[in-house]
């Protein structure tokens, strides 16, 4: 039976709770807790084949709310100590670091009631008014306002994930009845344009194609001493972004973790779902490369209308970095008149051109936006949901946390 739906100063109370946990506590306490109600452990190991007698019961809304203020939520600006170094390309604050404030993730999920999204990449304001979000308990209704506010809902219904696509191991816990089951999605391409801009303001990089033995499409920017940093590979710098922007996405997952324990609730971090289907079900356009190298393949490049990546078929080339670079300095941007306010270095139209002149080269040459990294990547997946209890008890009493056993109690009044 679900929780009645709490209204006002009763629903404050009920997210307080949350932020009343102890971090170091919920650091010892943390385990993957995969047994969720309606859920089943087929094969006997170790003594462990159970199947669950306990009925399904999905996440309320004050759950979704937290737990995915958690993994995306937005907490206010960022500090900008350091603003002269031109690096960022949002001042928005969020739960998880996010290299340059370029909100790489971004986080999907799927359970009875649909498949959404939860957009929190961009304000209203060039720069929020409210430095910090969260100053007084009251404020903490803002998380529900978000999740309510915030989330687009894709379908009315669970991602059907085949069950041939998922591990055999995990396939009798995964995507059942009650569980939801999140998908950050991280995008390289916004970041990979952006890194470029602040790695050759700082570093001089002379990109170079390795393949072809020759500057990546700046050779006059080398010519000219503009350029005249250490050589950086095509392979080098492609192979920074999976890193980076995959970390965020790991720091989410993290989050997601951290706030099923101290909300009672189980959860565990996979990867043993074909996430290509997965993809697919998302309707992620996946575009093969028209010209074949040894490292081709298929580029996850975006969700038409909802997720689009900074590279074709979304924009030209051209329209990506002009974007970037308007986000950054233009009149909108928020180092620009309507942000910081700081003046434009005299250098940076070159840059700009520079930074066009590369990714037209990896384009024009390869027909790949990045040429070895993938647009889009999903890290891995975590699914939470509310555990099956009597197992939990019954094999492992140790790590039954008391969180866990008020659970229902407190957030769903049985």
């Amino acid at each position: 039976m679900e929780r009645k739906k709490l209204k006002g100063k009763e629903n404050v109370d009920l997210l307080g709770r949350a932020f009343n946990t102890s971090l170091f506590e919920t650091f010892v306490l943390r385990r993957s807790k995969r047994v969720p109600r309606g859920g089943a452990i087929n094969a006997a190991r170790g003594g462990l084949k159970y199947k669950s007698k306990e009925v399904p019961l999905k996440l309320t809304e004050e759950e979704l709310s937290l737990l995915c203020f958690s993994a995306s939520g937005l907490t206010g600006r960022t500090i900008e100590e350091i603003r002269h170094l031109l690096g960022h390309i949002t001042p928005i604050g969020r739960t998880i670091p996010s290299p340059c404030a370029s909100l790489t993730h971004h986080l999907f999920y799927t359970n009875d009631s649909g498949t959404f999204y939860y957009k929190t990449d961009s304000v209203d304001e060039v720069l929020p008014k409210k430095v910090l979000r969260f100053k007084k308990p009251e404020d903490r209704k803002a998380i529900l306002t978000d999740f309510q506010d915030k989330r687009i809902q894709l379908n009315d219904k669970r991602l059907p994930i085949p069950r041939d696509a998922i591990g055999n191991a995990f396939e009798p816990l995964v995507n059942l009845e009650g569980t939801t089951l999140f998908i950050p999605i991280a995008d390289a391409t916004r970041e990979y344009i952006n890194l470029l801009f602040t790695g050759l303001a700082q570093f001089r990089w002379k990109l170079w194609d390795e393949v072809k033995d020759q500057p990546a499409g700046i050779g006059k920017w080398i010519d000219s001493g503009f350029l005249n940093g250490p050589k950086l590979t095509v392979f080098q710098y492609d192979m920074m972004l999976p890193w980076l922007t995959n970390l965020e996405a790991g720091m989410a997952l993290q989050n997601l973790s951290l706030a099923a324990t101290a909300l009672g609730l189980g959860s565990f971090i996979m990867h043993t779902v074909d996430l290509l289907t997965v993809m697919k079900l998302l309707n992620m356009k996946l575009v093969a490369p028209e010209k074949k190298f040894p490292e081709s393949q298929v580029n996850p490049v975006g969700i038409p209308n909802i997720l689009e990546g900074f590279c074709p078929p979304f924009k030209t080339v051209d329209e990506a970095v002009d974007e970037i670079a308007s986000i950054k300095w233009g009149s909108e941007g928020f180092y620009g008149t309507k942000g910081y306010n700081i003046p434009c270095p005299k250098w940076y139209k070159d840059m700009t051109e520079c930074v066009k002149a590369f990714c037209n080269y990896i384009w024009d040459n390869y027909k790949r936006f990045p040429k070895y990294a993938d647009a889009m990547h999903i890290p891995a997946l975590i699914q939470v949901h509310h555990i099956d209890t009597g197992f939990y008890s019954k094999y492992f009493s140790d790590y039954f946390t008391e969180a866990e056993v008020k659970h229902n109690t407190l957030w769903h009044q049985q």
